[in-house]
């Protein structure tokens, strides 16, 4: 069975899609964010891939 993806994010005008972090409150492409799997977690007990809320270098033990 195939994971269900949802993805959060605002388009620009040329289809790049931006999300803010909530961590740094800067407005990054949805590449500088990770996904993570929800196992069980769709209406059918389907998997659910979606995208991480705080940007790569916030989520960085570094950072902490």
């Amino acid at each position: 069975m195939r994971p269900l993806v949802k993805i959060l994010g605002e388009t620009d005008p040329w289809g790049k899609v931006y999300r803010t972090c909530p961590h740094c409150e800067v407005s990054k492409p949805l590449d500088d964010f990770g996904l993570r799997t929800f196992k069980n977690a769709g209406p059918g007990g389907e998997d659910v891939v979606t995208n991480q809320s705080w940007c790569r270098p916030c989520r960085s033990p570094r950072r902490r």
